[in-house]
């Protein structure tokens, strides 16, 4: 995955190593909760201790112009709270643990280290400790360390490591000690801006949604590749789809209970991501649901078998509600005909206006009531690139054959690329991941609480983001206008 080179790094003339250094927080490591203050706050909220984090802030003020580690600010802790610094021993075990539970990996800087490399902290921890949170983001780089308070906020300790190796570049976080100190003497200096929220990651922060920002952030983070396309489509998902998805599974979530409907139909293939974070979520909400893949395209609801018929037949019960993620409602509603079904729900993200291609092959029949999160008239959208985010890695539904209960799809054959397919399961990939950190990490209380107008809200700025990322049509661009020219082809000359 990554374009960078892991050997031992070369000599200069006078026997000096090559090397690149590195700083350790907020350039290879990061916290979950973003700042490390709010470290101190859940200390607070844990150990019960008011007003601990004003405090630990101000005794780590107090020491840090003198040598100082975890001990001295504690006894320090302890002068100010009228206690001795034994009775504070398992808050400060508690601190440590609380920065193993927030550590993630900042996988596109980790990505540049070399073995041999070195890795340089200001920091209050010592090198043990610094070492188990580099071993609990999973860093495996064979590099030496080194920790100081202030060597590189000082800048003692850019000559100091010269006169031994010869440092190529130095990587940090910190305009002032990773950047300005190690220029003055003459060492190149990369400055990485990373770990801050992104945008998109800053507004949900802002808004009273935390959470969500800091799990959007962490998914950003833990992800990385050097091909352009593969780490675009990264990006995308971890700041725009899969925020929208996990938005717009309470939104359905809540449609679902006020329709009293709990089959839930997910459509192939846009909703195949989707099912499992919307079963998440409506866990999280207190409800429960039978979640379902339907496997269907366009061409198997207006042209359908006796099998398909009888599939339709068997998940569109009474308590069934039929989600996809955009659509005109065309074939769902001339299938459920079919079936000489009635006023049956069917909800999307974005139900689309009447296609006049299909429409004047056959009116949109009145078997369905049509449901639609985000503003149906917004003219910003681009369902196409949404369909893009989604993509599944199996092929169109084109049957289904029923053998006793069992239920075996019939598959188009693969026309996309290898690179398409590598994007999709680097989409894919993401998504779940998102999925794993939601349920390990996140309670998103913030989020779960929001009213449906707030809802929508986010659902439609989202979406309307994602619609700018022009770029999905470079990479599948050929191959959606090809594949729908083909089945617009076979439907409106059926």
């Amino acid at each position: 995955m990554s374009e960078y080179k892991t050997e031992a790094p070369d000599k200069t003339p006078d026997g000096r190593p090559c090397i690149r250094t590195f700083d350790i927080f907020d350039t290879l490591i990061a916290r979950r909760c973003v700042q490390a203050v709010d470290i101190f706050c859940q200390i607070e909220a844990k150990s019960g201790i008011k007003d601990f984090a004003s405090i630990r802030r101000q005794a780590e003020q107090n020491v840090m112009h003198a040598p100082h580690d975890l001990n001295t600010i504690y006894t320090e802790i302890a002068r100010l709270m009228g206690t001795t610094p034994r009775a504070l021993d398992p808050v400060k075990r508690m601190e440590i643990d609380i920065e193993h539970d927030n550590i993630i990996p900042i996988l596109e800087n980790i990505a540049q280290v070399r073995h041999g490399d070195l890795l340089l902290s200001d920091m209050y921890l010592n090198k043990e400790q610094i070492l188990s949170l580099l071993d609990k983001a999973g860093y495996q780089r064979k590099t030496g360390l080194i920790v100081s308070n202030s060597g590189k906020k000082d800048g003692y300790i850019w000559p100091e490591i010269s006169s031994k190796i010869k440092i190529e570049q130095h990587l940090g976080d910190n305009s002032h000690s990773d950047i300005e100190m190690p220029r003055r003497f003459n060492i190149p200096a990369v400055h990485t801006k990373i770990s801050e929220p992104s945008p998109i990651e800053d507004i949900f922060i802002k808004i009273g949604a935390p959470q969500l920002g800091q799990l959007c952030r962490e998914l950003r983070l833990r992800t990385w590749n050097a091909n352009q396309d593969l780490r675009t489509v990264q990006l995308i998902q971890a700041n725009l789809n899969f925020p929208l998805f996990l938005l717009a599974s309470i939104a359905l979530a809540r449609a679902a209970e006020k329709l009293n409907k709990r089959s839930i139909l997910f459509s192939s293939r846009d909703c195949e991501m989707w099912l499992p974070l919307f079963t998440e979520i409506s866990r999280r909400l207190g409800l429960t649901f039978d979640s379902i893949y339907f496997y269907t395209s366009r061409l198997t609801k207006i042209n359908p078998s006796h099998d398909y018929l009888e599939y339709g037949r068997h998940l569109i019960t009474q308590d069934a509600l039929v989600v996809d993620i955009c659509g005109t409602g065309w074939s769902i509603s001339h299938f459920l005909k079919k079936l000489d079904l009635h006023n049956v729900p069917v909800l999307m993200l974005h139900k689309l206006p009447a296609a006049a291609a299909y429409e004047a092959t056959a009116e949109t029949a009145q078997s369905c009531t049509f449901y639609s999160i985000v503003n149906q008239d917004r003219t910003d959208f681009s369902n196409t690139l949404l369909e893009m985010c989604n993509y599944s890695d199996h092929t169109m539904v084109t049957d289904v054959i029923l053998s006793k209960e069992n239920v075996i799809p019939v598959l188009s054959k693969e026309t996309r690329s290898a690179h398409e397919l590598d994007c999709i399961n680097c989409q894919k990939d993401v998504f779940n991941l998102g999925i794993s950190l939601l349920k390990d990490h996140y309670n998103i209380c913030d989020i779960l609480s929001l009213d449906m107008n707030s809802i929508v809200q986010l659902c439609e700025f989202l979406y309307s983001e994602l619609s700018k990322q022009k770029v999905l049509r470079n990479i599948y661009g050929k191959s959606h206008t090809s594949e729908e020219n083909e089945i617009r082809k076979m439907i409106l000359t059926a």
